[in-house]
């Protein structure tokens, strides 16, 4: 479990995502185990592999709509801010205009 821990934190560094890698342990190949000690584990992370192998359309999809609301969220804040301000001020600046606007008018 060290060894396991260590790869992780190593790879923590290395990959940027916020979630958790998944490193499956095992030996991927049709010859028989020569330790069955942990013939166990590599079944059963042979078997979480493929499903989530059967998985991936799934959760590309629902990885997309998340970052499909993560970019939401965060023009959210600047058009909140642009309509307030386009609100508070509006009455300024349409006034500023017109009367520059005019002013102009006005000397030729």
């Amino acid at each position: 479990m060290r060894i396991y821990g260590a790869l992780m934190w190593s790879l923590g560094k290395v990959v940027p995502t916020p979630e958790v890698l998944r490193v499956y342990i095992g030996s991927f190949w049709d010859q028989p185990y020569a330790c069955q000690d942990n013939a166990s584990l590599f079944e059963m992370e042979k078997q979480d592999l493929l499903r989530d192998l059967k998985d991936l359309p799934r959760n590309s999809a629902v990885r997309k709509i998340n970052e499909l609301c993560k970019r939401v969220r965060l023009c959210k804040v600047p058009h909140s801010l642009t309509h307030s301000l386009t609100l508070t001020h509006s009455y300024s600046l349409t006034h500023s205009y017109s009367l520059t606007h005019s002013l102009r008018y006005m000397h030729t």
